[in-house]
């Protein structure tokens, strides 16, 4: 148990970076083609007559006529008055010992296109990120305003191990490149670039460090990153969830909280005794969000389970909390389409509605913020919901008839957590379920029934 770790957030950032358009001439050297290496190499060990040069390699004179004439023209040999040809100054250069192979220098233009973020400006052979679904980081404004001055100095220092790495595309040739000269670095666009963070606790339920970002970028990266997710995890909420879990018994959430605390190595040890001693999902343990790795996993298997079956499953609903994390991750435009690309065994789609909090109608900062994490195609499942529900904390995932789960997420400021600490269970209970289910239709009625649901958040 010692190496034990669990996930207990799923959150992306968002580096900072910008692709640019590099121009640069570099030399490198290559073999002439055969014929020519050969008889540079037979003149560099002895001057010889055109017949000999001819009668060595097998040529005709017409054909050893155009070689030898091509060769002149080139200043790689000259006739001299012993009626002798002899390799010029210029081609003796292309030899490093008497016996070698010939080896061309060339001058060459090329443009590459190269990515690099910009909190060290180390380059990135990922490709551009959809700038959707993490908490992004901010470049410095000096990076920003210097990026194609400061790429110009970068590339020339790391140019040998961006050839070596093949992320420069250079014409194939014997030998080393070099840059001979440089031209111009311009910025083509702005970008970012996805690092998903490891959250983990260990076994006594401790977070560890985060270790993709000692592996990855600068001492710089790495303060940024603790920077925003500290300034998103604020507050201490554990009084709020405390006050409205009654009505929630069964999902049995109230033994994690004692005196005011929030007991988190209670939810892990339910946890893992979940996974290792019990194969029975009602009251499984969650740690994450609903479209973490292994919740996902665990909810579309249960729903595909009951389909198979020839249950008629309808309505998936699903009440996301008011969190700085939550959606802050590509796997939730995954599992959002996962969800909503399920058919019963009549073929229907399901049909799914997240619920999304917002102040008003005309909320247009929170639909703004929403349309950075959810995709175009996917806009259709969301609607609006008046904000405070549950005081903000409860994440609720009720498949009509079969099951509901409800996750915390619970904010302890007084814990080393970097994020939000999302922890809950699943219940088949039908009680409970439809329970849940009247409370969404609730919510949904009209306006004039004392409805709370704003209809479609992403109105055409």
């Amino acid at each position: 148990m010692t190496n034990y770790s669990i996930p207990y957030h799923d959150v992306d950032i968002l580096i900072p970076a910008q692709r640019f358009e590099v121009k640069f001439n570099y030399t490198s050297s290559q073999m002439p083609n055969f014929i020519d290496s050969m008889i540079m190499r037979l003149l560099r060990i002895s001057p010889m007559s055109a017949d000999s040069v001819a009668n060595f390699l097998g040529l005709n004179q017409r054909e050893s006529r155009i070689v030898l004439e091509q060769l002149i023209t080139n200043n790689e040999i000259e006739l001299k008055k012993d009626d002798l040809f002899h390799l010029t100054n210029k081609s003796m250069k292309y030899f490093t010992t008497v016996d070698s192979i010939p080896k061309v220098a060339s001058i060459l233009e090329h443009t590459q296109n190269l990515m690099y973020e910009l909190t060290n400006f180390n380059f990135i052979p990922e490709k551009p990120d959809n700038n959707m679904y993490g908490l992004k980081l901010i470049a410095s404004n000096s990076n920003a305003a210097n990026s194609e001055n400061i790429v110009r100095d970068r590339f020339q220092k790391q140019f040998y191990q961006l050839v070596e790495d093949e992320a420069i595309t250079l014409k194939k040739m014997d030998g080393r490149p070099s840059i001979y000269k440089m031209g111009t670095v311009k910025k083509v666009k702005d970008c970012t670039v996805r690092k998903s963070l490891d959250l983990n606790i260990d076994a006594n339920a401790e977070p560890q460090a985060i270790k993709v970002i000692d592996s990855i970028m600068s001492e710089e990266l790495r303060e940024k990153t603790y920077q925003v997710l500290g300034q998103s995890k604020k507050g201490n909420n554990i009084k709020d969830i405390v006050d409205n879990l009654d009505g929630f018994e069964e999902f049995k959430l109230q033994q994690y909280f004692k005196d005011g605390r929030f007991l988190a190595s209670v939810a892990l040890f339910n946890s893992l005794n979940v996974i290792e001693s019990s194969e029975d999902e009602s009251n499984h343990q969650f740690i994450g969000p609903c479209y973490s790795q292994g919740n996902t996993k665990l909810i579309l298997n249960k729903i595909k389970e009951i389909i198979a079956t020839g249950r008629l499953v309808q309505n998936i609903y699903w009440l996301a909390p008011d969190d700085a994390f939550w959606g802050k991750s590509l796997r939730f435009n995954t599992f959002v389409g996962a969800l909503g690309q399920i058919k019963n065994k009549q073929n229907v789609e399901l049909k799914l509605k997240c619920f999304l909090p917002m102040n008003n109608e005309q909320d247009r900062a929170s639909i703004i913020n929403y349309r950075k994490i959810i995709a175009k195609d996917h806009q259709k499942y969301f609607y609006g919901i008046k904000e405070g529900l549950l005081a903000g904390n409860f994440e609720m995932l009720v498949v009509e008839n079969e099951f509901a789960v409800v996750i915390l997420h619970v904010l302890d400021s007084e814990a080393e957590y970097l994020t939000s600490f999302p922890i809950g269970s699943m219940s088949t209970n039908k009680n409970m379920v439809n329970s849940l289910v009247n409370l969404f239709d609730t919510w949904q009625r009209p306006k004039e029934e004392n409805g709370i649901s704003f209809g479609p958040m992403f109105k055409k």
